[in-house]
């Protein structure tokens, strides 16, 4: 340790002192996986990779005696990439394998002087003197979320004036405020202050600053409370840029960093609030692991990341891995999802997060069950071996974003857009994303237009979709008005165990269009078979029934070719080929009130009982179980509403919610003539009990 850091650390209060270094030792553990088992072949396997990794980079004639590397354009503009970015990367990969015991690269002078030449050059390209252009995101968060813990890693190891030079760098572009807005760029909110948190947490430990730590760990607390801005949300979903919905995108890459910062700066002062974890806790168990199947998020909450090859689950798998090793009340399902991950996970992990691994998690389990997240406008039905999801948008919230000119033709992603998981990996490694037909998505009624499935995205102009629900089981729908497209519809979804039955009403389209309502376009194995027996196709152990209609079924194989070119996120333009099983009603040209209905089974060949399906109400029954959509106020099968309602009902037990998230109060009356006054309540569900009698109610948030 340098003399002048010596006296820094002793002018500071004995506990700040004491928590830096603990920080600090925390920091060297977590990248270096210390106590993990150097044995177990996983660990192994992660050494390996990591140097492996780090002699790629240091090949000769790739890394420069300069310390550059031969392949980026270090005058480049960054936009949607920036090869420079890949600079401070490659010297993290270093940083880490020179710290790291267990390979041949620890402690190895010769990596040692390699760090230190390519430190020595990123002030020329991300000096004080040089002007940011192009996308703010790089020079504000992507450079110093590498280089910072590059200079903690390395911190005394490499000539002082390189480090002082890198740390001035670091420090003139991120500003000297995690909550701030940086050099460039905009004041950083949700998963983006997540970031700017942790490059401020780096830059704090190297000047030894604990007033910018206390800093940052007040800013990573607040960032764990629900809000009505970017973040997490009352019902543990995740929004970024606005209230579009981003569990599986911005919100996996938030889980994952402050489930990290919560292992790196425990047992000090700068470590989260117990109140401030537990609410964490909360949105990794309810929000991270409801929104995972096998090695893949739900396609539904990764926004304009779908258009990426690279995208899969691993924040998910680090967030619930690394928020597997603190105590919360949510513990034992966060273990339970992340043992279950494991088991699907096909890749490697890095060292950091193999090490976790091999700790005693829990007996695999994923959740199981039935939520909508009613800030979000999103359904979530699952069942051990199945996962199921119904995206919707409303005026509260945004359909999607295509930055960077990524996601080019996820326009119908939200108009109630039905994904199917089995495995989890049926759409991601069958290449189905780039062969898809992105205007017949399963679950949506679409106007078949050439503009179809475009970048078009913003705001709803209906209010109505919500949903409601026991845990277990429950109804949504959506008053449907597509943007770009003069179709509307109702539609509507109820949740019986499993099966789905899918209604929609007042499918009205005054264009020249044809007019199709997508069952499903599911990409098809090598070893897959379709069946139809009457009014039933099987296919991969999935029943797709269609009630009698008007509309005719169609039941195809469609092979289709595509890029990822094509959607807008890579340079790939190698056609990539799948076949889909595609069924679809044919509404025509210009309906007017057409309708449909069907249901997708995974156990069953019989059907549940369809009540009614109009522009006054859709209803449903299966044994016991009763989902009612009011459009609007009036009533069905004993039960009414005085106003548009969602409702479900199991025996004695009511649940019912306002899908235009008002405020104030409604009556709801249950058969017999009794009348509830039940609260709106935001979107959220409300729990009535009825007595046997109905001679009293009970009612429960």
């Amino acid at each position: 340790m340098k003399p002048l850091l010596v006296l820094t650390l002793l002018a500071l209060p004995l506990s700040a002192r004491a928590s830096i270094d603990a920080v600090r030792g925390n920091f060297v553990a977590y990248y270096t996986a210390a106590g993990a088992p150097r044995g177990s072949a996983r660990v192994a396997g992660a050494l390996a990779g990591l140097e492996s990794s780090a002699r790629a980079a240091t090949a000769p004639d790739f890394l420069l005696s300069n310390g550059s590397w031969s392949d980026i354009d270090y005058k480049e503009t960054p936009s949607g990439s920036w090869s420079p970015w890949a600079h401070t990367q490659r010297l993290f990969t270093m940083a880490k394998a020179y710290r790291t015991p267990g390979q041949a690269l620890y402690g190895d002078p010769q990596l040692r002087a390699q760090i230190e030449a390519a430190l020595s050059y990123v002030p020329q390209y991300y000096g004080k003197t040089t002007l940011p252009l192009g996308n703010w995101w790089f020079w504000s968060l992507g450079v110093p979320l590498d280089l910072g813990p590059t200079l903690v890693l390395m911190r005394g190891d490499v000539n002082q004036k390189v480090f002082d030079d890198c740390l001035d760098t670091m420090a003139f572009h991120i500003g000297s405020s995690p909550t701030a807005r940086a050099l460039t760029g905009p004041v950083p909110t949700g998963e983006n202050l997540v970031w700017s948190s942790y490059t401020h947490l780096c830059l704090g430990l190297l000047k030894n600053d604990a007033a910018m730590l206390a800093a940052v760990r007040d800013a990573m607390a607040s960032v764990c409370a629900p809000t009505a801005a970017d973040g997490i949300q009352i019902d543990r979903s995740f929004h970024q840029h606005g209230p579009q919905l981003y569990t599986g995108g911005y919100g996996g890459s938030f889980a994952n960093d402050v489930a990290r910062y919560a292992l790196l700066t425990r047992g000090s002062e700068f470590a989260l609030p117990a109140a401030s974890l537990g609410g964490f806790a909360d949105y990794v168990a309810d929000g991270i692991a409801w929104s995972l199947q096998g090695s893949y998020f739900d396609v539904s909450v990764v926004g304009r990341e779908i258009a990426r090859p690279s995208t899969t689950g691993y924040n998910g798998l680090a967030a619930l891995l690394q928020a597997s090793q603190f105590d919360s009340p949510r513990l034992a399902a966060i273990r339970a999802a992340a043992a279950r991950m494991l088991q699907s996970w096909q890749w490697g992990l890095p060292l950091e997060l193999a090490g976790l691994a091999e700790q005693a998690l829990a007996a695999p389990a994923w959740p199981s069950g039935h939520q909508h997240y009613f800030t979000s406008d999103y359904t979530i039905h699952r069942r051990p071996g199945w996962f199921a999801s119904i995206k919707m948008f409303s005026t509260r919230t945004k359909s999607g974003e295509s930055t960077n000119d990524e996601n080019v033709l996820g326009s119908r992603q939200s108009d109630g857009r039905f994904a199917l998981a089995l495995g989890g990996n049926e759409y991601y490694e069958r290449d189905a994303w780039p062969a898809l037909d992105w205007t017949r998505l399963p679950g949506i009624t679409v106007e078949q237009s050439p503009a179809a499935a475009s970048d078009a995205y913003g705001y709803g102009t209906r209010a109505f979709a919500g949903g409601t629900g026991d845990g277990r089981n429950g109804v949504s729908a959506m008053d449907v008005a597509p943007i770009g497209s003069a179709l509307t519809a109702k539609k509507s979804w109820f949740f019986f165990d499993d099966t789905i039955v899918f209604l929609t009403n007042s499918i009205t389209s005054p264009s020249a269009n044809r007019v199709e309502t997508i069952i499903q376009q599911w990409p098809l194995a090598a070893t897959s078979s379709v069946v139809r027996q009457g009014d039933w196709t099987f296919c991969d152990g999935v029943g797709y029934y269609v009630y009698p209609q008007t509309a005719p079924v169609h039941v195809e194989r469609i092979t289709r070719a595509g890029t990822w070119a094509s959607l807008g996120g890579s340079t790939d333009t190698t056609p990539r080929t799948a076949t889909f099983l595609t069924m679809w009603l044919d509404h025509g040209v210009a309906p007017a009130n057409a309708a449909a209905a069907y249901a997708i089974s995974m156990n069953t060949t019989v059907a549940p009982d369809v009540l009614t399906n109009s522009a006054d109400a859709s209803a449903v029954r299966s044994g016991d179980m009763l989902g009612i959509v009011f459009w609007k106020a009036g009533s069905v099968a004993g039960y009414a509403s005085t106003l548009p309602a969602v409702m479900y009902v199991k025996g004695r037990d009511l649940y019912v919610a306002d899908p235009t998230n008002g405020s104030g109060t409604f009556q709801i009356t249950v058969p017999g003539g009794t009348t509830l006054t039940v609260p709106r309540n935001g979107g959220a569900t409300v729990h009535v009990t009825l007595p046997p009698a109905i001679a009293r109610r009970r009612a429960v948030r």
